[in-house]
């Protein structure tokens, strides 16, 4: 197995990828400080798992990818692949080529690869375990680590030498054994208390499941009992609502029959009435005719009348023309007396004539009053019909009405009569409710009551919990707590270590006198002052404040010592020391009289502890410095003791001699006055947490089984609530579905109740409405009666009014005729008179003008009767039409009667028909009731199905067996709910948890004693590897130690060297010594060795391991970075030893390492930031990229 290639890209100063290839033999890589060479031995090193930063010299992981530089961005992930030949199959792997890679995104995401393959941090650990490429193994090395095997401490050295011995690969088996060990103890601890748990829970449980498992089966019986009573009930109840559904079905249709007959003889009688109604308006326009044609005859008769007078007047007129013309012509009467007469003849028709005109006004005006009587009989006689019409329709309207109340008051009635029904049979639901109800009361108290019970215990149980939780999470924050104190006083404790072996805070100087004094060059040195005085640390910052400077003097033997010293220091330029010889120093102590003094604490000297070979330098030094408290107990002492002596305050305040002050705040010293008693304090608080960390853990495992059981014990208390919550919950849902039907009665009677009192009004007011009506139809019947008397006695008033009137009407047609004809009289007798006296003179031509006149009078009389006759024909037309008229209005008059006798008769049906209707509906409601009542309990039935057993009707059914005799399956129900009852509470969920619970149990059981098995087997082979890992590691460290006496002699040019056990009663926790000679010289302390023989024998170590076990290949990373040239050269000289076995990489800058290489490789940086990688040739020239 070698090293075939190494591909870096993004990784620290490598932004580009590159690729190292590697020969057998040294591969050296160099170039200039901060080029970025040693980067390439930290990419071996973190592809190969390294986890710690610091190892990495980074602060965080992310630091191993590039971070840009003002040219260049950053990059997004580092990623470097690690490629091995491993054709001798001594890597795991079966692949003759194995590659490793490993990347790092910005984003904090990581991965490892094996040949492509995602893999575990852990598989690579184990891939490279015992090959010294290992995490802790010795194929990388560094000046860091080459310092470590040094300098480190016995116990600190052994990571390298067992990775060397090959006992890695054992410790970590022995570890993952303890760790499994650990673990199975922990799981046996856990099992334990589970187990005893589960065991206290069993028998209750067992118990809960007997009774559950009767429980289910009777309430298995109960279910399809009831089931099957239901089902069987709703066959019964539905075949009652089918039949009741063709019954209301049937009766509603019958009603509705009822109905459209009903409507049907309304709509008849509404035809009735307007027919009377027309009839009666036809009659009053015949009468109307008649009136008028009466009338128009009478004139007609007047106008005969008067030309029958002209026509007697005309025959008169021609009898006295011929009469005069007879006289005319043989009359010898002289005209005198003739003249004489006739003024005496038209005196006589002068009277006559107005005696008929006084007659005649009289008669017209007569006429005119019966006229006028007449027309008031009409309207008399038309109001009183029209009242009489009025009250037919009153009349119906109130017997329509009379039985609307009549139907309204028996319905309401019905209704009332069915409301107390029901309310009887409400108020029996509601007695049984108040028994249901505080049935359930009673078991919801008693719930209530237990989960009081168990409220209180789980409470309880909780609270402890609670406060078990709290002293379990306490002992777990102890534990963390002394954990990270421990870690941080460990790390105080290296840290003071490392100052102290590095002697920080120290001259260069003085640390110069002190290795040369510590190598035994320089005898007679005793140290500086701080290492030869305690302090303690309360008064640490004023002891170091008083000394100042002086802390950092050497405490020589004399002074030639003191001149040895100065002289060294002079010969290597080292700088200045203070030397304090001891027989030259002399102390005094201040003599002022302090004790007593506010704030004076002590003299410095006093203040710190010595040995008595010193007290001159200490009193030299702080006999005559005074510690007061603060710097106002300072100011004072110094103002009484008028300033004459140095005071120091314990907060390191300063008033010196003369009056000065100094003060402030200053920055923290190094601290070396209290270093060593600080690092004896955290040796002490080490031993004191560990011993508290095994005590706290040992707390909280106690703790935490305690919180288990009692968890454990919660959980059941929890499942009790549970299952208390689900019985209440199932009392609830009773309750509220009682609750429900019990509001809906209780609001059914309520309305019910208010219903009654608005019936009861209405029942009244129907009563009221009824008598209204009755005596309405009473007086109506009354009026009618009456009004038809009225009405016969106007007609009988208007006829007689009526013949009056025509036969005034003849007479004063008669008059009026008498009247023209006597006007005529006049007229001619006054003409006949003119003429007569005309005549007398003109009797020739008179006699000629009569004969004229009685021509004219004969044509007039042929005129006139041809007007007679054409009026009387009209006449006589107008007679046959008022008797056609009078005989219609006969007939109406028989038609009107005919027709209120039909409605009467329409009305007397219509009544029989809506007490059919009403006795009809009724049928109807009850029968609707019926249904709703059957229809109710089956949705009861249903709703039951759906509550108690979450069934639907169908799956109810399917699930229904026949039931054969109701009475006993009611019987046999009303046993299992007895026996349900009897049981009690009930946790059904007892079955299934006992069930779980005993196979927990058994489980747990088998589970402990393979954990027993287990723990066993794991203790042996603890006992074997750690008996195998001491033999290994015996022989391999023989081995080793004589590779290093051999090497070191060979390297050294003499001296001797060995590595021993610190306790070899414990090889696998002893630390290991390492003793050297160098040729002429007595080392009893490495840390006495120069830097470069320090280095030289760590690297002896090296060869020594690699001599035993060599690594496939090794990365050197300037470890002879502190050897003189001479020393370099054995150093690369050496190293061809083991060409051939290792394959070596090299990163240097030295000539003599760089003359061995086989190939050389160069870092550069001509970008800033940015590493760039030259393949070069021995003199240096880039011979590829």
């Amino acid at each position: 197995m070698y090293l075939k290639s190494l591909e870096l890209q993004g990784f620290k100063s490598f932004p580009d990828k590159i690729r190292l290839t590697f020969d057998e033999g040294l591969t050296a890589v160099v170039g200039p400080n901060g080029s970025g060479k040693s980067n390439i031995g930290d990419a071996v090193r973190w592809v190969l798992g390294e986890q710690s930063t610091k190892e990495l010299r980074g602060k965080s992981m992310e630091d191993v990818i590039f971070s840009g530089t003002k040219t260049r961005k950053q990059m997004g992930f580092a990623a470097v692949t690690l490629t091995i030949d491993n054709s001798d199959h001594a890597l795991s792997d079966p692949e003759p080529e194995v590659a490793v890679t490993r990347r790092l995104y910005r984003s904090g995401e990581s991965e490892y690869l094996i040949n492509g393959k995602n893999v575990r941090l852990k598989d690579v650990n184990e891939l490279f375990m015992d090959t010294g490429l290992g995490r802790d193994g010795y194929a990388i090395i560094g000046q860091g680590r080459i310092a470590e095997i040094v300098g480190a401490k016995s116990n600190e050295r052994r990571d390298i030498f067992e990775e060397a011995a090959g006992v890695s690969k054992f410790r970590y088996k022995k570890q993952e054994a303890e760790r499994r060990l650990s673990a199975a103890q922990d799981n046996l601890l856990r099992l334990t208390d589970i187990t005893a748990e589960l065991e206290s829970r069993l028998g209750p449980l067992k118990s809960q499941a007997e009774k559950a498992e009767k429980y289910l089966v009777l309430a298995a019986e109960r279910k399809t009992l009831e089931v099957s009573f239901w089902v069987h009930r709703l066959g019964t109840l539905t075949a009652q609502i089918q039949s009741l559904s063709d019954t209301y079905l049937q009766l509603t249709a019958e009603y509705e029959n009822l109905q459209s007959d009903l409507q049907r003889e309304e709509e008849k009688l509404q035809l009735a009435f307007q027919d009377m109604q027309q009839a009666t308006a036809d009659i009053d326009t015949l009468h109307n005719k008649i009136v008028a044609a009466e009338q128009e005859n009478a004139g007609v008769t007047a106008q005969i009348a008067v030309c029958e007078n002209e026509i007697a007047h005309c025959n008169s007129r021609i009898a006295e023309l011929e009469q005069q013309q007879a006289e005319l012509s043989g009359s010898g009467e002289s005209w005198e007396q003739k003249l004489a007469d006739q003024d005496a003849y038209i005196k006589q028709l002068t009277v006559r004539q107005e005696t008929l005109a006084d007659e005649l006004a009289a008669d017209l005006e007569a006429l005119e009053a019966l006229a006028a009587q007449g027309g008031e009989q009409n309207d008399k006689y038309n109001a009183e019909d029209a009242k009489l019409r009025t009250l037919y329709l009153q009349q119906s309207e109130a017997r329509v009405r009379a039985q609307g109340i009549a139907h309204d008051l028996a319905e309401t009635e019905e209704t009332i009569r069915r409301a107390e029904e029901d309310g009887s049979s409400a108020k029996a639901r509601l007695k049984e409710y108040e028994a249901a109800r505080a049935k359930l009361k009673k078991r919801m108290d008693t719930l209530q009551s237990q989960q009081a019970e168990q409220e209180n215990r789980l409470a309880g149980f909780r609270q402890l919990a609670g406060i078990r939780e709290q002293k379990h999470q306490q002992a777990q924050d102890r534990v963390a707590q002394l954990g990270e104190e421990y870690r941080s006083v460990q790390q105080k404790q290296r840290l003071l270590r490392d100052l102290e072996q590095n002697m920080e805070g120290y001259a260069g100087s003085v640390r110069q006198i002190l290795k040369v004094a510590g190598s035994g060059r320089l005898g007679g040195v005793h140290g500086t002052v701080s290492q030869r005085i305690a302090v303690d640390p309360k008064y640490g910052t004023a002891i170091e404040t008083a000394l100042g400077g002086a802390l950092q003097n050497v405490i020589v033997e004399n002074e030639e010592t003191a001149k040895r010293c100065m002289r060294y220091l002079k010969e290597i330029r080292g700088g200045r020391a203070t030397f304090l010889p001891l027989t030259t120093i002399r102390g005094s102590r201040l003599n002022e009289r302090l004790e007593g003094t506010e704030g004076f604490v002590a003299l410095a000297c006093d203040l710190v502890g010595y040995d008595d070979i010193y007290r001159g330098v200490m009193e030299n030094l702080l006999g005559r410095i005074v510690v007061a408290e603060d710097i106002d107990s300072a100011t004072n002492i110094a103002r009484q003791f008028r300033y004459r002596f140095r005071i120091v305050t314990l907060d390191g305040q300063v008033i010196h001699s003369g009056g000065s002050f100094t003060g402030g705040s200053a920055a923290r010293s190094a601290g070396v006055i209290t270093r060593t008693h600080e690092i004896e304090e955290t040796a002490a608080k080490l031993k004191a947490l560990e011993a508290d960390m095994e005590t706290a853990k040992a707390d909280a495992q106690k703790r935490m089984a305690e919180w288990a059981k009692l968890r454990t014990e919660i959980e059941g208390a929890e499942a009790l609530l549970r299952e208390n919550a689900d019985a209440q919950r199932d009392v609830q849902q009773e309750s509220a579905a009682l609750e429900a039907r019990a509001s809906a009665d209780a609001a059914w009677q309520e309305n019910e109740a208010e219903q009654r009192v608005r019936l009861d009004e209405k029942i009244a007011q129907l009563r009221t409405s009824e008598k209204q009506t009755a005596e309405q139809l009473t007086a109506l019947d009354q009026e009618i009666t009456a009004a038809e008397a009225q009405l016969a006695q106007d007609s009988a008033e208007q006829e007689r009014l009526h013949a009056m009137q025509e036969a005034q009407t003849q007479a004063l047609a008669e008059k009026k005729i008498k009247q023209a004809e006597l006007a005529k009289d006049l007229e001619a007798e006054r003409h006949r008179r003119i003429t007569m006296a005309q005549s007398m003179e003109q009797a020739a031509d008179q006699l000629a003008a009569i004969q004229e006149n009685v021509k004219t009078q004969k044509a007039l009389i042929t005129a006139k009767q041809r007007e007679i006759a054409a009026l009387s024909e009209g006449q006589d037309a107008r007679r046959d039409h008022i008797s056609e008229m009078q005989e219609e209005i006969s007939r109406l008059r028989r038609d009107h009667a005919e027709k209120e006798r039909y409605t009467r008769v329409l009305q007397e049906g219509m009544d029989q028909l809506r007490d059919a209707r009403e006795k009809q509906n009724a049928e109807r409601t009850r029968a609707e009731e019926r249904k709703n009542n059957v229809q109710k309990e089956i949705d009861d039935l249903v709703n039951r199905l759906q509550e108690n057993y979450e069934l639907t009707r169908t799956e109810a059914e399917a699930q229904a067996e026949p039931i054969g005799n109701v009475k006993e399956a009611e019987s046999r129900l009303a046993s299992l709910r007895g026996k349900i009852r009897a049981l009690g509470s009930v946790n059904v969920a007892a079955v299934d948890e006992y069930k779980e619970v005993s196979e927990r149990y058994e489980d747990m059981t088998a589970q402990i004693k393979d954990i027993e098995t287990a723990k066993k087997e794991l203790e042996q082979l603890i006992e074997q590897l750690t008996a195998d890992m001491c033999v290994i590691f015996s022989e391999s460290f023989a081995k080793i130690n004589k590779n290093f006496g051999e090497i070191f002699v060979e390297l050294f040019g003499g001296g001797s060297a060995s590595l021993s056990l610190t306790d070899p009663d414990h090889i696998l926790e002893s630390g290991i010594e390492i003793k050297v000679e160098p040729p002429g010289k007595v080392i009893k302390n490495l840390s006495l060795l120069s830097g470069g023989e320090q280095s030289f024998v760590a690297i002896c170590i090296y060869f020594a391991i690699l001599k035993l076990r060599p690594a496939p290949f090794c990365i050197l990373d300037e470890i002879d970075a502190a050897l003189d040239e001479v020393n370099v050269a054995k150093y690369a000289q050496y190293l061809k030893h083991f060409f051939g076995q290792v394959q070596f990489v090299v990163v240097t800058h030295r000539r003599s390492a760089m003359d061995e290489a086989n190939v050389l490789y160069g870092v550069t940086m001509q970008e800033d930031g940015v590493s760039r990688l030259l393949r070069l040739d021995q003199n240096g020239a880039a011979i590829t990229e």
